[in-house]
């Protein structure tokens, strides 16, 4: 290899660096690609007001200059001053542990070019491997500029400098093999520090299971989904909570709210009028009085209701073929068969 070919093969992956990085800033700058890029600050934004506190989006709104079409270099500033624990919070673990992973790449590759370069490459120029080579041989080695002279080639087999190489592969593999361990034990407590904030969300142990036939035997649809998931699951699972059809409920709740704003809205005149001295032919306050009662009267109604409704016997009859299934552990719940086969092991 001559020193040409190197540089013309370091200005080719340069260059591709250099267009892709262009792009990046040019494409990142166009309203058009903002969910791609700003998916998050997007979805935050709950309004158009919103969206224009977000100073590094851009809107198509905003009027089309030379600017929108010309590189910056930034954003490569903001990235490196950008924490993890924003880049946690922002894009979650997995885009930490790709980050992680250039960075793991830079630490291995920058120790692997200074030993390269301060240590084996000094060593392989002062090898022994041209003394084997005639005066006309190294004289167009140097005149040609070829990089053999730097490499391994130019030791003689035998020679004790194999040691040196030897020594640098096993420093740069222990190396290697630290900065693994010590990612992995990062990624680790980070990802159990994550499960443990999300520990308490129901919604991760709880799978809904639809279709649930009717029990004869025992008038309800529970016993069938405690039968069931008790045989196939019985070590993740947990318990069961039926669904009911809550319309007439939600009924007779807004009817008692509406009757409560009336009480209040009474009782909130008869005070008013109460403080106002002032004498009327007809005294309304007794017809006040008589609203109250007739209201606070059809309020109890309405709550004897409520109960009612709430009772066993009445919540059997609102029973819908729907539950939600409470698992022990995250794998439990991620472990629970399709819903097609859930419904064939129900009425077998």
């Amino acid at each position: 290899m001559n020193p040409e070919s190197l540089i013309a093969s370091a200005a080719i992956n340069i260059g591709l660096a250099v267009v892709i990085l262009a792009l990046f800033s040019i494409l990142k700058k166009q309203p058009s690609y903002a969910p791609i890029y700003y998916p998050l600050r997007l979805s935050q934004s709950q309004s158009q007001s919103q969206r224009h506190r977000h100073r590094h989006v851009p809107n198509s709104d905003q009027p089309l200059t030379l600017r929108r079409f010309l590189p910056s270099l930034s954003w490569i500033r903001r990235a490196y001053r950008i924490s993890e624990d924003e880049i946690l919070e922002s894009s979650g673990l997995d885009a930490l542990i790709i980050i992680r992973l250039f960075k793991f790449g830079i630490k291995f590759f920058v120790v692997c070019s200074l030993i390269g370069l301060a240590v084996l490459v000094p060593v392989n120029f002062n090898g022994e491997g041209h003394l084997a080579m005639t005066h006309r041989q190294v004289h167009q080695a140097v005149s040609h500029r070829s990089l053999d002279l730097f490499s391994i080639s130019n030791i003689s087999p035998g020679s004790n400098r194999l040691w040196v190489h030897f020594s640098c592969l096993w420093f740069i593999s222990l190396y290697g093999v630290y900065l693994l361990y010590k990612e992995y034990s990062e990624i680790l407590s980070k990802r159990i520090q994550q499960l443990r904030n999300i520990r308490h969300q129901p919604d991760q142990f709880t799978v809904m299971v639809r279709e649930i036939p009717f029990c004869n035997e025992h008038r309800s649809r529970g016993c069938c989904v405690e039968k069931f998931f008790s045989k196939h699951h019985p070590y993740a699972y947990h318990s069961y909570q039926i669904l009911y059809d809550g319309k007439e409920f939600q009924e007779l709740l807004s009817q008692a709210k509406s009757v409560e704003r009336k009480i209040e809205d009474l009782s909130k005149r008869s005070l008013g009028k109460k403080h106002n001295q002032t004498p009327l032919l007809s005294d309304p306050s007794h017809e006040n009085s008589a609203k109250l009662a007739l209201h606070e009267e059809k309020l109890e109604e309405l709550h004897h209701k409520i109960h009612q409704l709430q009772s066993e016997n009445m919540l059997k009859e609102k029973e819908l073929p729907v539950a939600f299934v409470t698992f022990k552990s995250r794998l439990g719940a991620a472990l629970v068969p399709n819903l097609s086969s859930m419904q064939i092991h129900f009425f077998g």
